[in-house]
């Protein structure tokens, strides 16, 4: 048998598994991010296990549903082609993503639409919503008597029009059973990105996420409000610059004091700077740029809870359970088993 054919012998052997449908229901004109990002995932990710010898037909095809024939327009102006209208979608969905920007909040969605969304709702093995596409499923009934999120912007109106559902407008994303919602824009991907972890592993995940070049892969519950990134708003260069050395080295000394010295000031000068200009104390600040590094690593490896706490900077796995506890709401605990839950899904 020549390599050709013992190859082909090997690829035959190979357990198909059907190609699942991904269909990106758009609507009022979208950040071309929201759609481009989630859309980017589920295409590296049947690249990567085509070119890794683990499948032979695609693992995602992508669809993409547009309210009217016309191009779609997104909010920067670039119209995208290809699409169909969704009363045209292909059958089945396996999981069916609703994307709209914050224009809906404002206007009439079409009630035939409505019930389109809530019919597939029953039949598709996923749905979810970037953005404020949460409002199209709120308002045909899918998120009602669910955990659900959208862009921090927009949670207080999800919120108060629609009072049957637990809004949560500070995480990324939320799972409530095989409803999916998360914050708009960057957000979009880290759902996609937990959508084919919860398929195909958390190892296939990751290179994706290495492929797109992201700082790290978040999981969803993880605050949009980046700690790092509203430092970034310090108008004190020394501020911003020590900020930045703070978060790559969470186990170094962080005390007062050694900031103090770290740039020079005295302790009082540099407590009042600080607060002035990140809006919160040196050591609130220290504690929550832990523990969320803390809780990222929890979800993503399976280190042992003294070895995550060292690594930023906490001592000891006490320490940072208490730090998790008060700060976050969450244990340990509770952030591997959502992490197992998912490989085991997969």
């Amino acid at each position: 048998m020549d390599l050709r054919t013992e190859n082909s012998a090997q690829r035959s052997k190979l357990k198909e598994w059907p190609t699942r449908r991904i269909a990106f229901l758009v609507l009022s004109s979208p950040h071309l991010m929201n759609l481009a990002g989630p859309l980017d995932v589920f295409t590296r990710a049947s690249a990567a296990l085509s070119r890794a010898g683990k499948r032979r037909s695609p693992a995602y095809a992508v669809e993409l549903l547009t309210h009217d024939e016309t191009p779609l327009l997104t909010g920067s102006g670039l119209g995208l082609i290809g699409g169909r209208r969704w009363t045209e979608a292909h059958d089945p969905i396996d999981t069916l993503l609703v994307l709209a920007s914050a224009d809906v909040v404002q206007s009439r969605v079409d009630p035939e639409l409505l019930a389109w969304v809530r019919a597939r709702a029953e039949h598709v093995r996923r749905i979810g919503s970037v953005c404020a596409g949460a409002f199209v499923l709120a308002a045909a009934g899918v998120l009602d008597g669910r955990q659900a999120t959208t862009h921090w912007d927009l949670a207080d109106v999800l919120a108060q029009r629609y009072p049957r559902i637990s809004v949560d407008g500070d995480r990324i994303f939320t799972q409530d059973g095989n409803v999916w919602t998360s914050a708009g824009v960057s957000a979009g991907i880290d759902l996609a990105l937990a959508m084919v972890e919860e398929d195909h592993g958390h190892a296939l995940a990751l290179e994706i996420a290495r492929r797109m070049v992201l700082f790290m892969r978040r999981g969803g519950g993880q605050s949009q409000f980046s700690s790092q990134l509203a430092a970034q708003g310090a108008d004190h260069q020394p501020i911003r610059e020590l900020i930045a050395w703070i978060s790559e080295h969470l186990d170094a000394d962080l005390s007062v004091p050694a900031l103090a010295r770290r740039v020079g000031m005295s302790e009082r000068n540099f407590s009042r700077v600080f607060t002035q200009q990140v809006s919160t104390t040196p050591a609130r600040f220290v504690a929550r740029l832990r523990t969320e590094a803390a809780k990222a690593k929890l979800a993503a490896t399976p280190e042992k809870l003294a070895a995550v706490a060292q690594s930023a900077g906490f001592g000891n796995g006490e320490t940072l359970r208490r730090h998790l506890r008060d700060d976050l709401g969450v244990s340990p605990s509770s952030e591997r088993s959502r992490a197992a839950l998912r490989s085991a899904s997969a």
